[in-house]
């Protein structure tokens, strides 16, 4: 039975979750040997030890299912602020740009863009304050005046990984989820910077990486060809699929772990297809309701605030 793992706010509080077609069950109440040795950690708890929990989760969300645990569910959540970002936090976010081969050639104009003479390209987002839930959860960026949009598949770290290979790579991911990653492209392409190209002011601002709204294990998730599509205020803007990916799950995690070690919990986005507002110059704006979603893994539906709402 497919079941996904959310962090929803209850009575004020952030609790970890098992979902199965719209219902929620806290982890406390039908598999708490998940949260040990540390239930203050939630989720992270449970992909610290995933080796270990996955197969009880498997477990509880069967019983469950078949209506052999009669535990009761938790209430629907209120309002989709309710449904937190799943983990609260990992130690990294890493994500690859440049890694859908329309999106190269369409959106950011190289027609000639070819994989063989290049590398991935690689970045990070501060967890603690760029990762964000469903919901009126995203503050304007003020000192941006174009806000773009990118849906992307995340994966989850299941456990340490460093100096991966293509065999062995898709052994470290535990889950998969949307997100969401937001570029100020004023600041990615600032002409004043040295560079010319900021990763920095471009991509680590606050509330920059929605995520959510639930993690769905990786063994009921074929990762290599997933629909995903974003609708900005009710409007079509990308549908595409991960096949067209340029760099494979696997190559991306080996040339991630070719630098640094990857430990439980860690998120790390795979890029997103062509249909931003980079090709077009159409710019978000507060009000502006973005919705991504990616098959088998949900909706993730999140709205844009003024800084001081």
């Amino acid at each position: 039975m497919a079941f996904s793992l959310a962090t929803l706010r209850v009575a004020g509080s952030p609790t970890p979750a098992l979902s199965i077609n719209g219902r929620s069950w806290a982890l406390a109440d039908v598999v708490p040997e998940v949260l040990q040795p540390d239930p203050s950690r939630g989720l992270m708890n449970v992909f610290d030890h995933w080796e270990r929990t996955e197969p009880l989760l498997v477990d509880a969300a069967g019983r469950l299912a078949a209506g052999v645990d009669t535990t009761r569910p938790l209430p629907a959540p209120a309002t989709l602020e309710d449904v937190l970002t799943p983990l609260q936090y990992p130690r990294k976010v890493v994500l690859t740009g440049a890694n859908y081969y329309e999106h190269m050639r369409g959106d950011a104009g190289h027609s000639d863009w070819e994989k063989e003479t290049k590398v991935p390209l690689f970045f990070l987002k501060p967890p603690t304050t760029t990762l964000v839930g469903p919901g009126r959860t995203v503050r304007y960026p003020e000192q941006s005046e174009k806000l773009d949009y990118e849906i992307e598949l995340a994966l989850v770290i299941g456990k340490k990984a460093r100096h991966l290979t293509p065999e062995n790579a898709m052994e470290c991911v535990a889950g998969y989820a949307v997100a969401i990653d937001l570029s100020a492209r004023d600041w990615q392409r600032h002409p004043k910077h040295v560079a010319k190209f900021d990763l920095f002011g471009g991509k680590a601002f606050d509330d920059s990486c929605p995520l959510g709204p639930g993690i769905v294990p990786a063994r009921f998730v074929q990762h290599d060809d997933l629909r995903l599509r974003f609708w900005l205020n009710g409007e079509l803007k990308q549908d595409a699929s991960t096949k067209d990916m340029i760099w494979s799950i696997p190559e991306q995690l080996v040339g991630i772990t070719e630098h640094l070690t990857l430990e439980p919990g860690d998120i790390v986005s795979t890029g997103t297809p062509a249909g931003v507002g980079l090709a077009t110059g159409e710019w978000m704006k507060p009000g502006d309701l973005m919705e991504g979603e990616i098959t088998g893994l949900g909706r993730l539906s999140v709205e844009i605030v003024k800084s001081h709402d």
